[in-house]
């Protein structure tokens, strides 16, 4: 007995030993952090790159043992990488994922999501080595529903409504679409909001509110501090993709939409509030009372997730909890950026 379960334990941890992944948007939030475990887990990571920009979580803490690639975004050049390099799981995370950015930007935001999926998709359409293909999308597919309808479950029918869960929707069904006509081995994943060390856009909640109350700038609301989501800590979610992937693989069950997220959310005064006390307390208040000068625009009003799906098939849980996640998260901040 206890032999059967050093192997199995020995299996688990050699999963990823040697594996060749694919990640798309490598220099992002999610893509530096997963690079970051995936290496520390022996396998052999690439990442697409359509620009030159290396800023990220893993130029910041000097890991550099990834292979980059520039692709000029042409299906044939994407298809040689993926069978030159025998790649065998994908990550599809790169996309643009500012919401305000998207609506000052509706074509470029649609144009780069959609197209750069549709490449993918095409390229991997006759690989004889992938695995696993997953794509990341988004809560917002969900769209603004009435709050006793909440948490989303996967059967309800989107309701995108803005360019870049639009674009998420869109890129779904690309996706769906190869994996019923092509078998392209297909997860989607619906997450909810995520926060956590190498978190490079300050246009999000979270690293705009930490760098606020570190460095003392002016801290600018966009929205009636009202607005209700579910946070998810990056470790968290990374543990989560690595877990999706060797299960999915080793259960061979593909073509598959699931939620993630802790269905308990928290308004964005609440968010304010604990990082403020934590950092700031002096400005707390004042903070607060910013809120109440401006209105939500272009915003989903409430958002929370139901996981039961995921935690049936993958055993999901979020293990961080939010005060000792955001103290994860300021540390890093403070060891790294301020």
């Amino acid at each position: 007995m206890q032999e059967n379960i050093l192997e199995k334990f020995m299996k688990k941890n050699n999963f990823w030993k040697e594996k060749k992944v694919l990640l798309t948007g490598i220099h992002g939030f999610i893509g530096s952090n997963l690079s970051k475990h995936l290496i520390n887990n022996g396998a052999i990571v690439y990442g697409l790159t359509k620009n030159n920009s290396t800023y990220s979580l893993l130029s910041l803490e000097r890991i550099n043992n990834y292979n980059l690639i520039n692709a000029s975004g042409q299906p044939s050049d994407i298809f040689e990488l993926i069978n030159d390099k025998d790649i065998e799981i994908c990550f599809h995370l790169g996309a643009q994922v500012e919401v305000q950015k998207a609506i000052q930007f509706p074509y470029d935001t649609l144009n780069n999501n959609i197209n750069s999926t549709l490449q993918l998709c095409e390229a991997f359409r006759n690989s004889n080595h992938l695995k696993c293909f997953l794509f990341t999308s988004t809560d917002k597919v969900y769209g603004d529903i009435d709050k006793d309808k909440l948490p989303y479950k996967e059967d309800y029918t989107p309701l995108a409504k803005h360019p870049y869960e639009v674009s998420k929707l869109i890129c779904e069904n690309i996706c769906k679409n190869y994996s019923e006509n092509f078998k392209l081995p297909l997860i989607i994943t619906r997450s909810c909001n995520l926060y956590g060390p190498g978190q490079l856009n300050f246009s999000a909640l979270i690293p705009s509110l930490i760098k606020s109350a570190i460095t003392s700038e002016e801290f600018l609301p966009r929205s009636n501090g009202l607005l209700l989501r579910d946070y998810m800590f990056i470790d968290d979610w990374v543990d989560t993709l690595k877990n999706i992937v060797e299960i999915s693989i080793n259960k061979n069950k593909f073509n598959e939409i699931y939620n993630f997220g802790t269905n308990n959310p928290y308004s964005v005064k609440e968010i304010s509030k604990i990082i403020f006390d934590k950092i700031n307390s002096k400005m707390t208040q004042k903070i607060i009372n910013e809120f109440e000068k401006y209105t939500s625009q272009n915003e989903i009003l409430y958002q929370s997730l139901n996981s039961e799906k995921a935690k049936k098939d993958f055993n999901f849980s979020c293990r961080t909890d939010i005060s000792s996640g955001l103290d994860k998260t300021i540390d890093w901040y403070r060891r790294y950026l301020f």
